[in-house]
């Protein structure tokens, strides 16, 4: 899943969002939860799927998109997102191994 939300981030017309990063566009883009009800009224591991696939789609989109081509200022103004882009390559690489 986290693989699919990157490539999606990469290049949307040539793949797919996973389902849970569609839900967590749908779930900002409306301001509402899959589930009628609270947090606790979500399927089990639903919100953790969805925020997993949505900070990688955002990290990959990132990095990809920064516009003035400077990553090492990038890389800084976003830790975080850059631990996430490190993570992806990583899971990349084993799974071509």
């Amino acid at each position: 899943m986290i693989l699919a939300a990157a490539a999606y981030a990469e290049d949307a017309k040539k793949n797919t969002p996973p389902p849970e990063l569609s839900l967590a566009f749908k779930a900002e883009q409306w301001g509402v939860l899959p589930e009628p009800g609270g947090l606790r009224d979500q399927r089990i591991g639903e919100l953790e799927r969805m925020t997993a696939a949505l900070k990688a789609y955002r990290a990959m989109k990132g990095y990809k998109d920064c516009k003035s081509g400077d990553w090492s200022a990038w890389r800084e103004n976003n830790p975080k997102a850059w631990n996430i882009y490190l993570y992806i390559l990583e899971l990349r690489k084993d799974v071509e191994e």
